[in-house]
């Protein structure tokens, strides 16, 4: 029994510290800026439901908030350009033993971070009022964070910005129409009245919201609908794929979307889907000091892209393939991100290749837009393993490849575990993860990254769960 509290306790200790640990090594400051692909931005749903005490459902697991969590940079020229790509190989087993070949691209910036401001920005606060959201109940209520998050950040917009604000719950009406920032007690009078009104009718909201969003003309990425909320909608359109017509359509217009989930009432599903296209993004709110969080760590960066609609294509050796895509929002094999944003730590994305000989190379190309120019960047991808490996079985051409690999292969095997577990309690959930938290901690003593410990806490203690037959909660706050 103290064994599990003492794990738990570090779970606990890598939800408030993972960003922390990131920065050893010379994160801060660093050479050059870093860049994250768009869409999920944390795990940080899925590491509260563990310090709760809580088996987290499968979709609480994503590999691109993994990433995004952590500083993943590989070397090369200095970065001069506003999206700087750059490739590495590896070779490693899996869970399974069987040895696969790895290539990570990293992402990082010429951009000084420090001076870089987003156009003007125009922003629809569209704010979920239903009764869950517990406005006027105290401040650890998903409401009243929600209310300091909307303070905070009209506080950080300049006067030349503008603000909108919708609010939807029985029904849906604009609270406040498009108003300059200069008026800032006229926007925070607003905020202040917010109050609760019944059931969620999501859909109503965001259509609304989107009817208020102007049309972004010169496509810099400077308008932008702001969601946030606590739950799945009970009204109107309720599934993820109906909003993501709902999304597609005003990311075709050039107008972007930053989905809030605040607490634990967030379906995984839903919160990937809405952050997922051109201009999107999602963050977890779930603690009160999680807004500071989360706007220190991301302000101004999350409100416009610095690259748009990034393709990759990648062509390995002869009886090779592509078995899986990692930190690429959408999930399965696809090579594409929509979004790219500036970023305080290096992003990558991880491609599997299976079917290698010994040794391996691969080729491929990397295209994507600049806000506000038409032409289309291309850049040539080539990468080669000389098949030397450990004792182990790995092989890295840098040490962030070796880093890529541990922390997706430790959140597809927390899925997979968390899967097990939801469909039959039974040992092969346990045994599933002892392995997988047996990899990550030797992962953590190879590399001797600081970063790595928090992980090798949670997943012990998503293990010790596992073991003792805890609840396994959902994203709706309960079991």
């Amino acid at each position: 029994m103290a064994r599990s509290l003492r794990l738990l306790l570090l779970a606990a200790v890598a939800v408030t510290g993972i960003v922390a640990a990131c920065s050893v090594g010379g994160l801060y400051p660093m050479p050059q800026a870093g860049a994250t692909p768009g869409g999920v931005q944390d795990m940080w749903l899925a590491r509260d439901l563990i310090a709760r005490g809580q088996v987290p459902p499968p979709e609480a697991f994503v590999v691109e908030g993994m990433f995004s969590e952590h500083d993943l940079p590989l070397a090369g020229e200095p970065c001069s350009q506003p999206l700087c790509l750059r490739a590495a190989a590896g070779v490693a087993p899996k869970h399974d033993g069987a040895a696969r070949g790895f290539v990570q691209v990293g992402m990082s910036s010429g951009i000084d971070a420090d001076a870089w401001q987003p156009p003007p920005m125009t922003l629809v606060m569209t704010v979920d009022v239903s009764s869950s959201m517990g406005f006027e109940q105290g401040e650890t209520t998903p409401g009243e964070m929600s209310r300091t998050l909307l303070r905070q950040i009209v506080e950080r917009l300049r006067d030349e910005d503008r603000v909108a604000i919708v609010t939807y719950g029985s029904t849906s009406q604009t609270a406040l129409p498009l108003t300059s920032v200069a008026e800032r007690a006229r926007i925070l009078a607003v905020v202040e009245a917010l109050t609760t009104d019944g059931s969620t009718n999501m859909e109503a909201g965001l259509r609304l919201a989107y009817q208020t969003a102007p049309f972004d003309e010169d496509g810099d990425g400077d308008v932008r609908v702001m969601l946030f909320t606590d739950t799945q909608p009970n009204v109107g359109a309720t599934e993820a794929s109906q909003f993501e017509e709902l999304v597609a359509d005003g990311a075709a217009r050039g107008v972007g979307l930053t989905v809030f989930g605040m607490g634990v009432g967030v379906g995984q599903e839903l919160f990937a889907a809405m952050g997922n296209f051109r201009g999107g993004n999602a963050y977890g709110v779930v603690q009160p000091d999680d807004v500071a969080r989360v706007l220190d760590d991301s302000w101004p960066f999350l409100l416009s892209p610095i690259a748009n609609g990034l393709e990759m294509t990648l062509t390995p050796d002869a009886g090779a393939t592509v078995s899986a895509a990692y930190g690429f929002p959408g999930g399965g094999t696809s090579l594409s991100v929509a979004s790219v944003f500036l970023s305080k730590r290096r992003g990558a994305l991880l491609v599997e290749l299976d079917g290698l000989a010994p040794g391996f190379s691969a080729a491929g190309t990397l295209r994507y837009t600049v806000p506000g120019q038409a032409a289309s960047i291309e850049e040539d991808l080539s990468v080669a393993h000389d098949g030397v490996v450990d004792e182990r079985g790995h092989g890295y051409q840098q040490p962030s490849v070796a880093k890529a690999v541990a922390l997706a292969l430790l959140v597809t095997g927390m899925r997979a575990a968390a899967e097990r577990y939801q469909a039959d309690q039974d040992d092969e959930a346990v045994a599933g993860m002892e392995v997988v938290a047996a990899r990550i901690a030797e992962d953590a003593d190879a590399t001797d990254d600081p970063a790595l410990e928090p992980e090798v806490a949670l997943a012990q203690a998503l293990l010790e769960l596992l073991r003792a037959g805890a609840p396994q909660g959902s994203l709706y706050g309960g079991y």
